[in-house]
């Protein structure tokens, strides 16, 4: 068995976000706020660093809960119940910003779950075995300009 990251290809950033929109949407249609977590860190599978992690999940996720926002918006009476919570407040006619403050808490849990996930990878890959068999392989020598140099 090799490591996650010999095992699972590196796609570029689109595709990344592209899969990481539709685990959202899934996992969102499933009914559990909290699986927003494993969409970014499903999402950091095919990135490589922390930074693009966070991005793909965040991105991600957020243009997942803003699909479905305005899915809702469109079809059902999410604005009149969004207007509803925000008059709670005291805030009459600012429906809207209950949806922005979702997308964003929405978006968080996906950069953070994309942390998380390209964080806990590359722990695991630390403990998988190589594809080199069991075998150490030495570092690299130093090129011989470099050695020249230090003399």
């Amino acid at each position: 068995m090799g490591k996650i990251d010999d095992t699972i290809p590196e796609l570029g950033f689109l595709p990344a976000l592209v899969i990481t929109i539709v685990f959202g949407i899934v996992f969102q249609l499933a009914g559990n706020w909290m699986l927003m977590l494993f969409a970014g860190a499903l999402g950091a599978l095919f990135v490589r660093r922390i930074r693009k992690a966070f991005l793909i999940g965040f991105l991600g996720v957020g243009l997942a809960w803003g699909i479905l926002f305005v899915y809702l918006a469109l079809t059902a009476q999410a604005m009149a119940v969004a207007n509803i919570f925000i008059g709670l407040l005291g805030l009459d006619g600012l429906g809207a910003l209950v949806i922005v403050i979702s997308v964003l808490i929405g978006a968080m849990l996906g950069g953070f779950g994309g942390m998380f996930g390209r964080s806990l990878y590359e722990l695991l890959d630390e403990f998988l075995p190589s594809d080199a068999g069991g075998v150490q392989v030495p570092p690299p020598e130093p090129a011989e300009e470099e050695a020249a140099t230090e003399e």
